[in-house]
């Protein structure tokens, strides 16, 4: 299907973990609402529930042949972020959309190349798993660099840029961490792919439902750090937890727990 980039209500998809915490966004993969996020926890449910990991921005980098270390074909995103006053990023092309056993995208890169990304929860853990690969052959070194947006608030408000939160990285075992702020759940994520903190602040996301509903619709998001991986080498596996004990095993890492988790929920959603 083609998905128009300035669409804003678009079909939406959702993801529950059977706990009272949820994954949510749109098929354009713009967020929407200030409830669209990756990894949303129960924290005392029904009622209580966080915003952990909002999103990511993720983009691919071809590796140049010229001189110099040159990237002729330069940088292309997969997503797509809407900042104030109205500015929609530019990104990838969407080839096709499916909702089937859960939320997978196809995307289309300038030259042609087709990138696969999916997302599902595993029932009865709060998490959410990521995984993309490319559809092509490998035509040399296509680097994919994600970097994921923090909050750690209540799942009707929205977070502005402060110092109180926390925007480190903690890691050991292949594992890291987050915790934003004092009291929320920390944040584990495992990846196949190497990590380099490097903090910044993401301002002004604008969520143009909240907007049309006349409530407050700009949000500000911490990034802890950027996610690589080579999609020629390997598919990029990417786990975001509140739960890591019911996640990884003892020397899982993280392709292992998601081709784990991916088998078990298209089982169980088969039988459904």
């Amino acid at each position: 299907m083609s998905v128009p980039l300035l669409s804003q209500r678009l079909d939406e998809w959702l993801e529950a973990d059977g706990l009272g915490g949820f994954a949510s966004g749109t098929v354009s993969g713009l967020r929407t609402r200030r409830y669209h996020a990756l990894l949303l926890t129960a924290t005392t449910p029904p009622s209580g529930r966080m915003v952990l990991v909002n999103g990511v921005d993720a983009w691919v980098e071809r590796e140049g042949t010229g001189g110099n270390g040159g990237d002729p074909m330069g940088t292309e995103y997969l997503t797509r972020q809407h900042y104030v006053p109205g500015l929609i990023t530019e990104g990838a092309g969407i080839e096709s959309f499916n909702y089937d056993p859960w939320p997978n995208w196809v995307y289309r890169l300038g030259d042609g190349t087709r990138i696969q990304h999916e997302l599902f929860v595993p029932r009865g853990t709060s998490g959410v798993m990521l995984r993309w690969r490319r559809l092509d052959s490998p035509g040399g070194r296509l680097v994919l660099r994600v970097r994921p947006f923090l909050s750690g608030r209540d799942f009707h408000s929205l977070q502005h840029e402060t110092g109180a939160l926390r925007i480190d990285t903690a890691g050991d075992g292949g594992a890291i961490r987050w915790q934003p702020y004092p009291g929320a759940p920390v944040v584990t994520a495992l990846a196949n792919g190497g990590y380099e903190a490097n903090p910044a602040w993401y301002r002004g996301f604008l969520y143009a439902e909240e907007q049309a509903r006349g409530l407050d619709f700009v949000e500000d998001l911490a990034s802890p750090g950027t996610f690589t991986w080579n999609l020629a080498d390997a598919d990029a596996c990417l786990v975001l937890t509140a739960d890591a004990a019911a996640v990884r095993r003892a020397g899982e890492d993280a392709e292992t727990v998601v081709g784990r988790h991916r088998a078990s929920e298209a089982k169980r959603r088969h039988q459904r």
